[in-house]
C-alpha cells in the first residue's frame, strides 16, 4: 500500500509545500540514510484531534537524533504546536505524523555532523482504515538486524533497508510480510511490527531482546491485556511453535492491530479470536478519544 505524504510541511519552525522540504540529491542524509524519524497517529474524533501517546513518541524521536548527533533545538512543546499548526490547514481525518530529522544540504560525508546542518520536517499521510483485514506472513529469508551493528531502538532511517528487504521479499513470495528472525533463530518481529500470538486464554509475545523494537503499542497492549486480566508471556518464540497457536496479529502505531491468517505453513483464525477483539476493542476506545 502507498501512502502519498500531505502536500504541505512543517519545516524548521514553519509550514511550507512539502517540495521545499526535501533533501539535495547530494544531502548526506539521502546517500546514507543518516536520519532519525517516528510516527504517530492523529485520530480525528468530531470536532478535535487526539494524538495517542504523543509525548512519548516526541520524546523517542528527540532520543534517537540526539544519539544520533542530529540534535536540534526544537522542545518537544515546539514540535507539538507545530504538529497542530499542520494539522489545522489538512482536511479533518485520521493521519499519521511522521516527523524526520535530516541533513539536506548538498555536502556527502561519512561523518562531517559538526560542519552539516540539521533539517527537523513534520509532515502526515491519511491513515488507511482497513485495520482489520487480515494479513498474511512468512518467515522472512533476511535476519533481523544486529543491535551491535546498528541500534534498532533509535529508528534510523537507514536501518530500514533491512525491514524495505523483509517486506519486498515477502511480497515477492506471495506474502504481505515478513517475520524475521535473530542470529540465534528466536522469532522477533515483522518488517515494522510487534508480533503477538494466542494460545486460548494465554497471549504470547517475544520478549524483548536488543533486536525488538519496544513499540509503544507494544506497551500499550501489555497494560490494557493487565487491565483485562488476561495472561501477556514474553519468552523467546521459535518457528516451529507457530503451529501451536489458535491465533496471531502485528501491532503498531500505523497498523494498530492487524489480525494474521497464516504464518507460512500454519492458519489461523485470528479475526474472530475472543483475546483478539477484546485488545482490539479496548484499544480503539483508548486511541480514538
Amino acid at each position: 500500500m502507498l501512502f502519498e505524504a500531505t502536500k504541505i510541511a512543517w519545516h524548521n519552525g514553519r509550514l511550507v509545500e512539502r517540495e521545499q522540504a526535501a533533501p539535495s540529491i547530494a544531502s548526506h542524509s539521502l546517500h546514507l540514510g543518516i536520519g532519525v524519524f517516528d510516527g504517530m497517529m492523529a485520530y480525528w474524533n468530531r470536532d478535535r484531534y487526539y494524538i495517542h501517546k504523543i509525548d512519548a513518541h516526541l520524546e523517542r524521536f528527540r532520543i534517537g537524533s540526539q544519539k544520533m548527533d542530529l540534535g536540534f533545538s526544537w522542545s518537544n512543546q515546539e514540535l507539538k504546536l507545530g504538529i497542530e499548526e499542520l494539522l489545522s490547514q489538512l482536511p479533518p481525518t485520521d493521519y499519521y505524523i511522521r516527523p524526520i530529522v535530516y541533513r539536506s544540504c548538498p555536502q556527502i560525508n561519512v561523518t562531517g555532523s559538526d560542519r552539516i546542518p540539521v533539517d527537523v520536517a513534520i509532515f502526515g499521510v491519511i491513515a488507511p482504515r482497513d485495520v482489520e483485514k487480515p494479513l498474511s506472513c512468512h518467515i522472512s529469508p533476511y535476519e533481523r538486524v544486529s543491535s551491535l551493528a546498528i541500534p534498532v531502538t533509535w529508528k534510523i532511517c537507514g536501518s530500514y533497508v533491512n525491514s524495505y528487504l523483509a517486506r519486498r521479499a515477502a511480497e515477492k513470495a506471495g506474502f504481505n510480510d515478513g517475520i524475521m528472525l535473530d542470529q540465534k533463530g528466536r522469532i522477533t518481529e515483522a518488517s515494522a511490527a510487534n508480533l503477538f500470538l494466542l494460545d486460548r486464554e494465554t497471549i504470547v509475545t517475544p520478549a524483548l531482546t536488543p533486536e525488538i523494537f519496544p513499540g509503544i503499542t507494544r506497551f500499550t497492549l501489555l497494560d490494557i491485556a493487565k487491565s483485562l486480566g488476561i495472561e501477556v508471556v514474553e519468552r523467546d518464540v521459535y518457528p516451529q511453535e507457530l503451529e501451536n497457536f489458535e491465533g496471531a496479529f502485528l501491532a503498531s502505531t500505523l497498523m494498530e492491530l492487524k489480525p494474521l491468517e497464516r504464518i507460512d505453513w500454519c492458519k489461523y483464525n485470528s479475526s474472530n479470536h475472543p483475546l483478539y477483539r477484546s485488545l482490539l476493542k479496548d484499544f480503539q476506545e483508548i486511541t480514538h478519544q
